[in-house]
């Protein structure tokens, strides 16, 4: 999108974005319309240049695959009650969906 912009970082083409509408301070303060956009992390940079947001190892992908503790609880319990293996084929489940690397 077009905005109102410095690149402050030629390297990584990260930039300074003016997000009123005043055109005649921007430009007073050295900031062109550039193409930029806004990375996962909040700051702006050139369209093109934003980084990706980092990719989950298997520990967060597993945390946020498990059932909470009151539900494995529950399932431990009914297993014991009735002769069954449903937390350890769950949990199970979950650890080869998304093994350690």
């Amino acid at each position: 999108m077009k905005k109102y912009a410095k690149i402050v970082n030629d390297k990584t083409k990260a930039c300074e974005v003016g997000i009123g509408t005043n055109k005649t301070f921007y430009k007073s303060i050295g900031m062109t319309e550039l193409d930029v956009e806004q990375a996962f992390d909040g700051n702006w940079y050139l369209t093109g240049y934003a980084p990706s947001a980092p990719e989950h190892g298997y520990a967060e992908k597993r945390s946020a695959a498990y059932p909470s503790i009151a539900e494995q609880l529950d399932m431990l319990y009914w297993d014991k009650v009735n002769g069954t293996s449903v937390w350890i084929d769950t949990i199970d489940g979950i650890k080869s969906k998304f093994p350690k690397e």
